[in-house]
């Protein structure tokens, strides 16, 4: 099997750009109008039938993000190399997170937990966006470098609009949980979004000038504009606070879960490479049956995972609903906390490895 990453080089013609793939035209379709339709129709079906809300709420944990968490742990454990490099995120940051999570949770409040999740997750998700338009940008050689500033302003342009739009709003609760927002005034959110609406139109102007000389990367231009749109959708189209966050979880989730299945599909391509992992390795073959299989163990190791914590928490609490409530904040967000520390270590696309598997042009 040839395992070399191809870059493509530019075309000086409109009509043939360089794609700048992350690994091909099903994947990448998948990855860029796939997710994105699913999680756009998930938020119509909640804002049109506000009762479905729950139902959808539930499929969303269960099939993405329950799976999205654990499957770090094919990057952060999946081989014993990872398992010593990453020593401390294994085996003693969840310790120190579950410890933080309950004294926060038993000194200030239930409410001070689930504030920090609703911004800490907002910017895990901007963060991520980042990373994987870093990754598209690094499949095409040949094109005037990207400052790496302009895209950050791209990128965290039209989420600051949000986020600052549902302070604005004055909410005080979220997913049914009590919590805090700074109080915003309405005008700051409003030149937010005028600041934002400029920068984007700026950039779409440079994206328009690439395409007419033949230098605009598809891929990432593709990636940028689902990431601007979902965005806009969650925390300024729709007004309610957990419709538009359960549009935007569902296009991270299934976004990452996806990411992280190419990252092992490359990453385990070579024999040698399947020798450190033989199970993990054998799984992540781009093959139609072990793709189902891959998926199907996940969702199997997953739903054990989180179905044991359930059944667990309901033999302690008992008839107990304020102590069982308690209990799932506290262990989901430990999980969650956790989840984003360790994302932000051993992703960075600058590690030697990720230039390995990804590409290998210089990263912004």
């Amino acid at each position: 099997m040839n395992t070399a990453i191809q870059t493509e080089t530019p075309q000086q013609t409109p009509w043939h750009l360089p794609k700048g793939l992350l690994y091909n035209k099903r994947f990448d379709s998948i990855l860029l109008f796939g997710v994105l339709s699913i999680a756009l129709a998930a938020g119509a079906l909640v804002t049109n039938r506000p009762e479905m809300f729950v139902v959808i709420f539930m499929m969303d944990l269960w099939l993405l993000g329950y799976h999205h968490v654990i499957s770090t742990f094919s990057k952060l454990a999946g081989t014993a190399s990872d398992r010593r490099e990453n020593r401390f995120l294994i085996y003693v940051a969840p310790l120190l997170v579950l410890g933080t999570v309950v004294a926060l949770a038993q000194i200030v409040g239930v409410w001070s937990v689930i504030t920090i999740y609703f911004f800490w997750q907002w910017f895990h998700y901007v963060r991520q966006s980042y990373g994987i338009s870093v990754f598209y940008r690094t499949r095409v050689s040949g094109l005037p470098f990207e400052n790496r500033w302009v895209l950050q302003a791209v990128i965290w342009s039209v989420p600051i609009w949000g986020v600052l739009n549902r302070c604005a709003q004055g909410w005080d609760e979220f997913l049914y949980q009590d919590f805090w927002t700074p109080a915003v005034p309405a005008i700051v959110a409003t030149m937010a979004g005028v600041i934002a609406l400029v920068i984007v139109a700026s950039w779409l102007v440079s994206r328009l000038i690439a395409w007419k000389r033949g230098q605009m990367p598809l891929g990432q231009t593709l990636f940028i504009a689902s990431h601007l749109l979902i965005f806009y959708v969650a925390y300024v189209a729709v007004d309610d606070i957990n419709q538009g966050w359960l549009i935007v979880n569902i296009w991270h989730n299934a976004q990452y879960v996806l990411f992280v299945w190419l990252y092992n599909t490359k990453r385990f391509a070579s024999d040698n490479a399947q020798e450190e992992a033989p199970l993990l390795g054998w799984l992540s073959q781009p093959k139609p049956v072990r793709i189902l299989f891959y998926f199907g163990i996940s969702l199997i190791l997953t739903s054990m995972f989180y179905g044991s914590l359930s059944k667990a928490f309901d033999f302690v609490a008992k008839d107990d609903v304020a102590l069982l409530g308690l209990l799932y904040v506290i262990s989901f967000q430990t999980i969650n906390f956790h989840h984003y520390l360790a994302d932000a270590y051993i992703w960075k696309a600058r590690k030697k490895q990720h230039r390995a598997v990804i590409g290998e042009e210089k990263l912004v």
